[in-house]
């Protein structure tokens, strides 16, 4: 019976201390508290899986973040097992699978999902208690909205319908958040729902949309502005940007991966609105980070149009280089990226959603500046011939072609006597780029990259990427002395690691495009 009521008490200080973590006064205090409830192991999980039914957002995101901190394997299996019990809720299966999802990394198998009796009432129930919470505390919608996207088109279209049939000011938010989904008939649907609200709130919604929305929907939210504006309701013209919004645009990396910051800085009070978004040429902007205040000596200082920041990576691992740009320039990379997002029906970042107006709350969002090139003038095939000079510059960097294909030929050479390396890199470009499928991608992002020179105000290497980017497309790979440098690099740094033992690093897989 002691035991008994020592485990007892152990589980109530864990649900006591999971609970105050839903209080934590900042993001590092947070975690410190995470940490501390992770190091007590074990009998932690059924402590999480014992609250799933009863866990409201907040308490919700303070259990992923524990589960994130304990042994993998033991948290993911308790969860799926969690999912499957007859007697759990489906409001505690859908909590227990954005744990696993967000938190995890383990997005929910079918049978997983299958589990829900009525999600649709689930989702309206979340919705409900969203709605109650979110006042005092709007990142509560970034767990729900992506929730939503792992649903079917059904369950979405009821909570539509459900906020429609609201018709308040407490609606907007969710319709707003909706209408950004990747699936245009969620989108359209969400649209049309704030063209109904005689609202000031829902048509400054709209207008912040209309930038983002699938082009094919563009119609659709105008007429939905339009319909306000002919009610009587007062829909005033966006302000122009703030001039103090900078943005940084990080360089292209081979596998497509471009990070770029947006700061709004505060004079008053030496705070600085931060906005943090990945963007990927193969799914979009997938991730984000956004803070409301966050000290301006952490950030770097304002510098003019074009110039460096190369700023140390917090583990000291290398340092992340960013070039000043306008801010309708980083507005413009944002909108080519969302148009990846709906080509691959991937979600847009629950952040980016969320932190949109940021962005798109201000005018001259239809005059946003074009792509600019530098002219190669008439010596294209002598910059081609040079091209391997790319790879001096820092920001290529981080290109590579590390492969198992490139790890299986560094490894096949090594055993003719008399190998010539040179031989080797000319083959291994070869079969990597022999896809013009491969190439083409490989094309697109040096064009990127030229532009990004240009901005930085180095012209020779923006012509130089710009001339290789049209060239790959049309001389044979193993003849382009950028595509040979590239693969050189990465193959004697293959061979060293086999001479010293050393384990290979496998990344870009090239072959595969991505």
């Amino acid at each position: 019976m002691a035991r008994i009521i020592t485990r007892l008490r152990e589980w109530r200080q864990i649900e006591a201390d999971l609970r105050h973590m839903r209080t934590a006064p900042s993001e590092l205090e947070f975690w410190r508290q995470a940490q501390q409830i992770a190091a007590l192991g074990s009998q932690v999980v059924p402590v999480i899986v014992g609250n799933l039914d009863r866990a409201d957002a907040r308490l919700l995101a303070a259990m992923g973040a524990v589960a994130a901190l304990l042994d993998r394997e033991e948290v993911v299996a308790a969860l799926r097992q969690a999912i499957l019990e007859p007697q759990r809720s489906d409001q505690g299966r859908m909590a227990a699978m954005s744990i696993l999802e967000r938190f995890l990394g383990q997005p929910p198998a079918d049978e997983l999902l299958a589990s829900l009796r009525d999600p649709e009432g689930a989702a309206l129930r979340s919705l409900e208690e969203v709605l109650d919470r979110a006042a005092g505390a709007p990142t509560l919608w970034i767990e729900y909205i992506q929730g939503l996207d792992r649903q079917e088109p059904d369950v979405v279209l009821s909570v539509v319908r459900a906020l429609r049939q609201m018709g308040s000011e407490r609606a907007v938010e969710p319709l707003r958040l909706i209408a950004q989904d990747v699936r245009g008939e969620l989108a359209a649907a969400a649209l049309q729902a704030l063209g109904t609200f005689r609202l000031p709130q829902a048509g400054w919604a709209l207008q912040t949309l209309l930038p983002i929305v699938h082009p094919e929907l563009r119609p659709t939210a105008e007429r939905a502005l339009r319909k306000l504006r002919f009610a009587g309701v007062a829909v005033e013209p966006l302000p122009a940007p703030d001039p103090g919004w900078r943005a940084l645009v990080g360089p292209v990396e081979s596998s497509g991966q471009r990070s770029l910051w947006f700061l709004q800085p505060n004079r008053r009070t030496a705070q600085v609105r931060f906005l943090n978004v990945l963007l990927t040429d193969q799914a979009g902007a997938i991730e984000a980070v956004g803070q409301a205040q966050v000290p301006a000596w952490m950030l770097p200082p304002s510098r003019p149009v074009g110039s460096l920041h190369d700023l140390p990576l917090p583990d000291g691992s290398g340092a992340l280089l960013m070039a000043e740009a306008p801010f309708d320039l980083g507005r413009r990379l944002v909108v080519e990226a969302l148009a990846y997002n709906r080509q691959t029906q991937i979600p847009v970042a629950g952040v980016l959603r969320l932190l949109s107006p940021w962005l798109w709350g201000y005018g001259g969002a239809d005059s946003l500046p074009p792509v600019v090139l530098p002219d190669p003038g008439m010596e294209a095939e002598a910059l081609v011939a040079v091209s391997d000079r790319l790879l001096d510059h820092p920001a290529f960097l981080t290109w590579t072609v590390r492969s198992q294909a490139l790890f299986r030929a560094a490894e096949e050479s090594r055993r003719y006597p008399g190998w010539d390396r040179e031989v080797w890199v000319r083959r291994v470009a070869g079969d990597l780029f022999s896809d013009p499928a491969v190439r083409q991608v490989v094309s697109r992002r040096l064009v990127a990259m030229s532009e990004w020179l240009l901005l930085t105000g180095d012209e020779p290497m923006a012509r130089l990427a710009l001339a290789t980017a049209r060239a790959i497309g049309q001389a044979a790979a193993s003849d382009l002395p950028f595509l040979q440098a590239l693969v050189r690099r990465d193959l004697e740094a293959v061979w060293r690691g086999i001479k010293e033992g050393t384990e290979p690093f496998f990344g870009l897989e090239i072959e595969s495009g991505v």
